[in-house]
């Protein structure tokens, strides 16, 4: 069972079944409003999970009535919360607001950008990063990681020493040296591979000089993709941990992604 370090956020996700597409000045009907546990390291964290990994989540909740219940949920979901901050203030849910299509808005509160640290020494197999900031101890446990999976930020954000850079397609440049050397930038001389998503498309993997381009799952018919990219690179990881090649861990990410979205459904 290896050990993985997950990065990120673990939000109250509230998300608003639209009846219509966003419009300048419309108005807009809801059919359904849920929360539920979400954010890039719940997700991914979820599918290490799910695959047979030890999971520790390097995050931050407050100590209100929600965030207790959030660190009891994950506790219970089998995540080791060790290193997850309990801080003083409210929870404030991620607004996102999704359309017929599947097209989605993100509405984040303010003040989300305080450096993400860690208690105590961490210490995996591997390591997936999705968050901005993190402070400088932080960065130094995770250059220790034998093996580290970034999100590819899109914003300014604190440059990690890691292995993969993973992204949609839609969230860099066309241009895959310009990518590649935007990816150069976070992640630093450690950098092998970008691994660019680009939903039934083919996954694109650029190691700077010559890109590999692999055939995804079949199409899923849904409407509801929220997690899907960070069920994809938390499944992508854990096959690199299991010494697959990055083109068959992309071909192996997109085959259990596309069965969780078919079990979820809509």
């Amino acid at each position: 069972m290896p050990r993985v370090i997950v990065i990120g956020s673990v939000n109250h996700d509230r998300i608003w079944q639209l009846d219509a597409p966003l419009t300048p000045g419309g108005r807009i009907q809801f059919s359904s409003q849920t929360t539920r546990l979400g954010g890039g390291a719940f997700y991914t964290g979820r599918q290490l999970l799910e695959l047979g990994a030890d999971v520790a989540i390097v995050s931050r909740l407050m100590r209100d009535e929600q965030g207790q219940a959030a660190l009891k949920s994950l506790t219970t979901d089998g995540f080791d919360t060790e290193y997850i901050m309990m801080t003083p203030g409210k929870t404030a849910p991620l607004e996102i607001f999704l359309e017929p299509s599947g097209e989605r808005t993100i509405i984040a509160p303010a003040g989300r950008s305080q450096p993400l640290t860690a208690a105590g020494k961490l210490s995996g197999a591997g390591a997936y990063i999705n968050a901005l900031v993190l402070d400088e101890n932080l960065v130094e446990q995770i250059g220790a990681q034998p093996l580290v999976l970034t999100q590819f930020p899109l914003r300014p954000a604190t440059p990690r020493p890691s292995d993969f850079v993973i992204s949609s397609r839609d969230d860099v440049a066309d241009d895959l040296a310009l990518a590649w050397q935007r990816a150069g930038q976070i992640a630093g001389s450690r950098l092998k591979m970008l691994v660019l998503t680009n939903g039934t498309r083919p996954i694109t993997l650029f190691d700077g000089s010559q890109a590999v381009e692999v055939a995804p799952a079949d199409r899923v018919d849904t409407t509801n993709t929220i997690g899907a990219g960070d069920r994809f690179a938390g499944s992508f990881l854990f096959a690199l941990l299991e010494g697959k090649a990055p083109a068959a861990a992309a071909r192996e990410a997109s085959r259990i992604t596309a069965e969780w979205l078919r079990r979820r459904g809509d």
